[in-house]
């Protein structure tokens, strides 16, 4: 209410064409931007290769894309913006959800369950890998139904009439900042990125909306890798194999060019995985000029 969410802090400083955006798109669908990027499947699988031979973990290529992104996050933190009630707010901490399937059947029948996770920015791949794969392993090997499973059977056990009246409700209580925090915290739709990992099932990357409800501002979405041609000094034609990538954003809580040099950055650090090995210090307090200007440096050296 007034401006206050317990998931954000509301922005007041920013250029007054993003204070009048979210008045002329106030849905997140009438303003979504959609790019498609290739990622490299040699430097993955070299950086992947090296990994296990060194220290005998796996690390899976969706773990690392997770780590890149919150990496590219932390250090361009106008991503982890949102737009709710046509005001943008600053979000508590970076979150991340997806769908896992717990079985496939037949090929056709499928039992899924959402996962969400929450990290600062600053942590290393070895991190994100102990704990996406732990969470992805338990939602697999457990019968019993995490919170957001609990909570989605609960409301699609009622009958219609109730479960609809209830819906709107929690849509009301979250345009005004009403909506409780632990509710918040279960729901995946609350989140700075999801990712659908097409791959997995050997399908295409999709350009899969961002949700209306809820607080999601990009979502990514990984295919059935490709062999790409290209040619090399001698124009000779060679093929490299790629993982498309279909990012989509909600454009209103920060501008192209942002977008634009945030997207080089991830495809940087995808391209040299082997910087996220090393955490990022965190600090307890807002940066001085002089930390800023370090960070910036940080920044271009990725």
């Amino acid at each position: 209410m007034f401006g206050k969410r317990p998931d954000g802090k509301l922005v007041r400083t920013h250029d007054g064409i993003y204070t009048l955006m979210p008045h002329v798109m106030n849905k997140r669908d009438d303003s979504m931007n959609m790019v498609e990027f290739d990622v490299d499947m040699d430097d993955l699988d070299q950086f992947i290769k090296k990994a296990q031979e060194e220290t005998g973990i796996v690390y899976s290529y969706l773990e690392i894309l997770v780590s890149a992104v919150v990496r590219t996050i932390y250090l361009r933190p106008d991503l982890n913006r949102f737009v709710v009630n046509r005001r943008i707010y600053q979000r508590d901490g970076i979150y991340f959800s997806m769908v896992v399937q717990k079985s496939l059947k037949k090929g056709y029948e499928s039992n899924e369950t959402g996962l969400k996770f929450r990290f600062e920015g600053n942590e290393s791949l070895d991190y994100v890998h102990e704990v996406v794969d732990k969470g992805i392993r338990e939602s697999k090997n457990n019968d019993r139904d995490n919170d957001i499973d609990d909570f989605s059977k609960k409301l699609a056990s009622m009958p219609f009439f109730l479960m609809s009246m209830l819906v709107h409700m929690i849509k009301f209580l979250d345009r005004y900042g009403l909506l409780p925090k632990k509710v918040i915290d279960i729901m995946p739709f609350h989140t700075t990125f999801f990712i659908t990992n097409m791959r997995s099932v050997k399908t295409p990357a999709i350009y899969h909306h961002v949700y209306n409800f809820g607080t999601t501002g990009l979502f990514l979405s990984t295919g059935t890798e490709k062999l790409e041609p290209q040619k090399d000094k001698d124009d000779n034609v060679t093929f490299k194999r790629v993982m498309p990538v279909k990012f989509v954003s909600d454009e209103r809580f920060c501008d192209g060019y942002y977008f634009a040099t945030s997207l080089r950055m991830l495809q940087r650090i995808l391209h040299n995985p082997k910087v996220l090995l090393t955490p990022l210090p965190r600090p307890e307090r807002e940066l001085t000029k002089k930390e800023l200007k370090e960070k910036k440096k940080t920044e271009k050296k990725i």
